[in-house]
């Protein structure tokens, strides 16, 4: 099973577009977490404490289930979105254990997030995660997506090879 993660919880996002585009691609079983969906208070309530029953259902769905992710991460202000840390860190850190994942980057700029990717696959890394080498970096994200959907052929060909070496992996 893979989980691809919408690393913000900002509704409408073109993480949550790209996430989308990728389950469609996926060669297995896959479902979309979108961080705006977790319970509003998560961070007070799940971080230091046995958690939600409504977290520890996601947790149990989406990441315990998994053996894979995709994690499509934003860049916010030089870095990935707060709310993907507040996440990774009310999980059990057991639970990502010996898994492997993905990472695409999206920006507005022209890096692509390529420095919050950097810094999310040292976290990942610090949790026994294995991540492709094959990062993907969209830049100037809002040029790329048309009416919903990712258009541009530079960057289709980019998915389509992660999702290739993804398999393989």
């Amino acid at each position: 099973m893979i989980t691809i993660i919408s690393g913000t919880n900002r509704p409408n996002s073109n993480s949550e577009k790209i996430a989308n585009f990728y389950n469609n691609l996926t060669p297995e079983k896959s479902q979309v977490l979108c961080l705006k969906d977790l319970p509003k208070d998560f961070v007070f309530a799940d971080t230091y404490s046995e958690g939600s029953k409504e977290f520890n259902q996601i947790v149990n769905d989406k990441i315990v289930n998994a053996n894979r992710f995709i994690f499509v991460i934003p860049e916010y202000n030089g870095g990935f979105p707060g709310v993907l840390k507040a996440f990774i860190d009310a999980v059990p850190p057991k639970h990502f254990h010996d898994k492997k994942a993905a990472l695409v980057g999206l920006s507005s700029g022209h890096t692509g997030a390529l420095r919050p990717m950097d810094q999310f696959s040292d976290i990942l890394h610090y949790l026994k995660v294995e991540v492709l080498s094959a990062k993907p970096k969209l830049s100037g994200i809002e040029k790329l997506i048309e009416n919903d959907v990712l258009v541009d052929e530079r960057a289709l060909s980019l998915l389509n090879d992660q999702i290739e070496r993804f398999k393989k992996f």
